[in-house]
């Protein structure tokens, strides 16, 4: 019942419209015929949620979430990345955004020797220059972008709480590189090089190189649908020191489509992972179709399933593996997933509400660290 309360709260919220003036404050200067700075505004995406999960290895939720990233017992601080960016002539874009604790205490994992309790990790440095929709160049530090269907989508855009099980395995953390992208003639393309190492700011360079490459081409217009695009995506990790999944998987590989025709949206992902040695090879699928009740009423269902060598599979560490008697560490050979939700959107993706529960089961395979459950969530989040 806990996490339906925000949806009982929906007829005294407003309608998006309401909002407009609200999201133009953190536009701090706008001239669209200055020859140099044309736009400078604030950015943030802060996201506030509560998870409660019942198991056969014990109950866990929220409460069991590090001191830092939560207000008390009951809310996360799923993310708070704040910066600013800045539009120049027709064609430059620049960017910045910090990961903020929260609580205003470092975690375990942030340099203790910056001295700076609400600075974790520098998230994004980016500038772009886009020549036309067939070039787009860019140079930064940013979320992996060519990879995947859900990790390509912005995390304040997704529309379920967590990025499977399969995509959190074998994406790499925050990298510093240079791409190019484009749409052609129906025809989509990326192509990105990263240093492979992940710091808290800019790389060492000490850890080989990531690449992503992308091509894909939309369908809509031969098949009469607003959206139809079939992708196929490749990841090169050089060393196994690389970032995260890079690191364990040498290839990766990502068979990825998004159809949309009027209320309905559905994107599918067949995936899969080369690993180096002591990582099983990982295979799966995802399949999430989405209906919009209304106009900002959407129900949402997502199904997974992968397999794995060697017990190749582990929960996510967000909340599953949270489970206080869990055994091997929640690593296993198989793995199915279903998530059922409602968003709710006041403004778009700018402003949204969500709901959801997500039933897990993880095979053990040969060391017998098995998994079931069921996880709900509730969550706002807020992105400008």
């Amino acid at each position: 019942m806990k996490c339906l309360l925000p949806f009982l709260l929906l007829p005294a919220l407003g309608h998006a419209d309401s909002f407009d003036e609200l999201f133009k404050l953190p536009v701090l200067y706008k001239n669209p015929d200055s020859p140099f700075l044309r736009e400078f505004s604030l950015a943030a995406n802060v996201q506030w949620q509560w998870a409660s999960g019942d198991s056969d290895h014990g109950n866990f939720g929220t409460r069991d979430r590090p001191d830092e990233v939560t207000w008390g017992n009951d809310i996360e601080v799923r993310r708070m990345e704040l910066g600013f960016r800045a539009l120049f002539g027709d064609s430059w874009k620049f960017q910045t955004k910090i990961d903020a604790n929260p609580t205003g205490e470092l975690d375990s994992t942030a340099d203790q020797s910056l001295g700076h309790s609400f600075y974790r990790d520098l998230h994004d440095i980016s500038l772009t220059y886009s020549h036309s929709p067939a070039l787009n160049l860019g140079i930064g530090k940013v979320t992996s972008k060519f990879f995947t269907y859900e990790n390509s989508t912005s995390s304040s855009e997704i529309i379920v709480f967590e990025r499977s099980l399969l995509v959190e395995t074998l994406i790499p953390k925050d990298l510093t590189g240079v791409w190019v992208n484009g749409t052609k003639n129906h025809w989509l393309y990326g192509f990105a090089v990263y240093a492979g190492d992940y710091q808290q700011e800019l790389p060492e360079f000490d850890a080989g190189f990531v690449t992503q490459t992308s091509i894909g081409y939309d369908f809509s217009k031969c098949l009469g649908y607003d959206k139809a695009i079939v992708k196929f995506d490749h990841q090169y990790g050089s060393s196994a020191e690389n970032s995260n999944g890079a690191g364990k998987f040498e290839h990766g590989f990502s068979l990825n489509t998004l159809f949309q025709q009027g209320p309905f949206t559905l994107y599918t992902d067949l995936l899969g992972g080369l690993g180096r040695e002591g990582q099983g090879d990982v295979i799966g699928i995802t399949i999430t179709p989405s209906y919009h009740l209304t106009e900002d009423l959407e129900l949402i269902f997502r199904y997974q399933h992968a397999n794995a060598s060697d017990d190749g599979l582990q929960l996510l560490s967000r909340y599953e593996r949270l489970a206080p008697d869990l055994t091997d560490g929640g690593h296993g050979d198989r793995y199915d997933a279903a998530y059922v939700g409602l968003n709710y959107y006041l403004h778009g993706h700018k402003l949204k509400l969500m709901a959801g529960a997500e039933y897990n089961h993880m095979h053990g395979g040969s060391d017998g660290g098995s998994y079931e459950g069921v996880t709900s969530l509730a969550g706002v989040r807020l992105a400008f």
